[in-house]
């Protein structure tokens, strides 16, 4: 089987299009006012500046966890996920404060600051504040009820007022005071982190990670209590994924029943974040049982990865990747879609508000949300497909999984799902895998994967560089019929210089190494010997996934997988 090289891809986490604005370091205002127009965006910056606490230089690159324009104060949060000075002194803090070019209460006096916005919905669950609204923090951890969050905490040590940073997990949190102040109770929050020791020596120390205005009662340690400036909380971090370059791998994929047939052998490829992919192949070639082997639904041997975590690895995978099985009968039929959002997404260990309000969002998203008082069963079809969807989405999976979602549907309605599959693959930056039978279909994803039976994976690229893997890089020339004539495809097929022929009802498309001007003059010569009246012909006519799939599955031409 040949191979070829991936077309030439824009740099690793680059977005296809990015809404940027530029501002100096005096115009910081304007710049929270840009962001807190897109506050439902995910936004990230490159910031240049100084260090207020070194003087230095620093330019460096990360994503926007929090702005705050008050009358006194003016900052941006930034999670920082690169270093971009050119000669490095000494490591970053994982979360910096920018303030303008005079500000000293921040971590960055800025001169320059570029925003990106994704267009991209803000996904991130991780959370921000000042050291002065810990009790904001406090009242969040409340609220989402976390089953474990890491903490990692910024400020000064009680007893010395030394600087200090801890990270650890949260283990108790509170909003009433620690002593009261002649009958006034001021409003308090404070935090209980348990940090391991480094290597496997020491006990675990517990740390009170206090407001700034805290007066402190005498239950308190000052050793192990941290006046804190800044905190940085991640509410689900026990699911968090590991680093990892593409969203979805398999290599050398294979599963094979007790009697040793095997079912699927040696299947590779890979997707990167944000891609959809199309599986298509005809019934038996083997493209259900990839997807189930891919989330760990049927044992198989090779490497099949989702996020980075081994899908053999269920308990932890189940968390990344959504399943949309082509029958629709697992949803509650008497339930609402909303309430079919719920009922499932609990197995998530998901609050029962963050449900309500992800599932509205979603079922507004897919044009049913006035159809949420209505049972399942009495939504139409596309409705119930449309509904299936948002339930797999509840969690918000970085990959969703899809089974034929448009059997069943008329062209039309195919078409809008598409649509909507598309929005939310752009909208969510979800990673799309859909098996289907329309090979036409795969013409809305960036990549394609063909399956025959008994043969396995056969092809594997985009469909633009698939196509071009024909005779005269994917163009033909057409011919139209006046009417469908049974003589008309052994006619052409013994033309000199022809290597085959395909047909759908009157139109024929003709493929060959040679000029196609030759060709088609040959062809029409042919055509009029055997008086067989053409409407059309045309020089360059375009292929599509259609005549690709004819052409491989009747192996007409050979299989290309990209690298």
């Amino acid at each position: 089987m040949e191979r070829i090289d991936a077309e030439p891809s824009r740099p690793e986490g680059v977005p296809p299009f990015v809404e940027e604005g530029y501002f100096s370091g005096a115009r910081l205002g304007d710049a929270i006012d840009w962001c807190l127009a897109r506050n439902d965006r995910e936004l990230h910056c490159d910031v240049q500046g100084v260090l207020t606490s070194t003087g230095r230089e620093v330019r460096f690159k990360g994503r926007i966890l929090r702005v705050k324009k008050g009358v006194l104060t003016r900052r941006i949060a930034v999670y920082v996920q690169e270093d971009l000075r050119r000669t490095r002194r000494g490591d970053l803090e994982m979360v910096l404060t920018v303030g303008g070019e005079s500000a000293s209460q921040e971590d960055v006096a800025a001169t320059e600051i570029t925003l990106q916005n994704y267009l991209k919905r803000n996904l991130s669950e991780d959370l921000y504040y000042d050291g002065g609204d810990l009790q904001q923090a406090v009242k969040e951890l409340v609220r989402i009820r976390s089953e474990q969050s890491i903490c990692t905490v910024w400020g000064k040590r009680a007893s010395d007022k030394l600087p200090i940073m801890i990270t650890g997990t949260v283990i108790g949190f509170s909003t009433e005071a620690l002593q009261p102040q002649r009958g006034t109770i001021l409003p308090e929050g404070f935090l209980e982190v348990r940090v391991e020791p480094e290597g496997v020596v020491g006990d675990p120390k517990i740390y009170l990670v206090a407001q700034p205005q805290l007066l402190l009662g005498p239950r308190s340690n000052p050793n192990l209590t941290i006046i804190a400036d800044k905190v940085y909380i991640q509410p689900y971090a026990w699911k968090e994924a590991p680093a990892y370059r593409d969203v979805l791998e398999t290599r050398n994929l294979t599963v094979k029943l007790k009697s040793g047939q095997k079912l699927i052998e040696n299947v590779t490829f890979s997707v990167q974040e944000g891609e959809m992919l199309a599986i298509i192949g005809e019934s038996g070639a083997g493209k259900s049982t990839t997807v189930k082997a891919l989330i760990g639904d049927i044992p198989s041997t090779g490497v099949a990865r989702i996020a980075g975590i081994d899908s053999r690895q269920t308990t932890k995978v189940r968390h990344f990747f959504g399943y949309c099985p082509q029958d629709l009968s697992f949803m509650y039929e008497t339930f609402t879609p909303l309430e079919n959002i719920i009922a499932f997404g609990k197995q998530y260990d998901i609050p029962e508000w963050q449900l309500i309000q992800r599932g509205k969002a979603l079922l507004r998203d897919f044009g049913i949300l006035e159809k949420g008082n209505n049972a399942t069963k009495e939504l139409s079809g596309g409705e119930q497909r449309r509904t299936s969807i948002s339930v797999a989405m509840a969690h918000m999976p970085k990959v969703l999984l899809m089974d034929e979602p448009t059997s069943g549907l008329d062209p039309d309605n195919r078409t809008e799902l598409w649509q909507y599959l598309n929005y939310i693959n752009q909208e969510y930056g979800t990673s799309i895998i859909v098996i289907t039978h329309y090979p036409i279909e795969s013409e809305f994803c960036d990549k394609v994967a063909v399956f025959m039976r008994g043969k396995s994976l056969v092809s594997y690229g985009t469909p633009q560089r698939l196509k071009e893997s024909m005779p005269n890089s994917g163009f033909a020339v057409g011919v139209v019929l006046e009417e469908v004539d049974p003589r008309a495809r052994t006619t052409l097929e013994g033309v000199k210089g022809v290597r085959f022929v395909l047909q759908r009802g009157e139109l024929l498309k003709v493929y060959t190494d040679e000029a196609l001007e030759v060709i088609a003059e040959r062809c029409v010569t042919a055509l009029r010997e055997k008086e067989i009246p053409v409407k059309i012909v045309k020089t360059k006519a375009l292929s599509d996934m259609v005549d690709y799939y004819i052409a491989i599955t009747r192996g007409l031409i050979q299989g290309s997988l990209e690298k």
